[in-house]
């Protein structure tokens, strides 16, 4: 289980590297260009951005609260984005960075077999390792659709492959 609980915790520090080269590269983008529809799956850039962070900010809560809500409002984002005004690129790069820690944090504290261990909703279950990693990949997506509205926008994007989190960061 410590290995589990070992790769957890690499797949987490890559997606806060990720989730952070991204923020530094859209620094540059000015508020048209944060802002412009670009026709993807959150519309706009800082569209994008909100999602990536309110998907994990969610289910951070949901792991330290030990609880899950109905299954129907998994996927329903209005129950947990912020009201207007939602945040702008400034704040998601201050509070953002909470959010990563906290998982981090999640993890480190959870005994030998905590990553086994299932969270339990009203109509639906799933072990915490499986959680861990869908909410890796879920942002992994939204990246992936973020550097492509940066390449239509005409920036350069940052590589944020994990082959390249390894490389960098020395990780194992």
């Amino acid at each position: 289980m410590e290995a589990l609980k070992s790769a957890l915790l690499s797949q987490l520090n890559y997606s806060a590297w990720a989730n952070q080269r991204l923020l530094t590269a859209c620094s540059v983008l000015n508020s048209e260009e944060l802002n412009r529809d670009l026709k993807g799956s959150h519309a706009t850039v800082l569209a994008n951005l909100r999602h990536i962070y309110y998907a994990e900010r969610v289910w951070l809560k949901r792991l330290r609260d030990d609880s899950l809500p109905p299954l129907v409002e998994i996927g329903d984002q209005s129950l947990f984005c912020d009201p207007e005004p939602e945040p702008q690129l400034a704040e998601l790069q201050r509070t953002w960075p909470f959010v990563w820690t906290g998982l981090i944090q999640f993890v480190e504290s959870l005994p030998a077999a905590g990553p086994a261990c299932e969270l339990v909703g009203p109509d639906f279950q799933i072990v915490i390792w499986k959680l861990l990693l869908h909410i890796v990949n879920h942002s992994t997506l939204h990246r992936g659709q973020v550097i492509s509205m940066l390449r239509q926008l005409g920036h350069n994007p940052p590589n944020l492959d994990i082959f390249s989190f390894y490389m960098e960061t020395g990780a194992r």
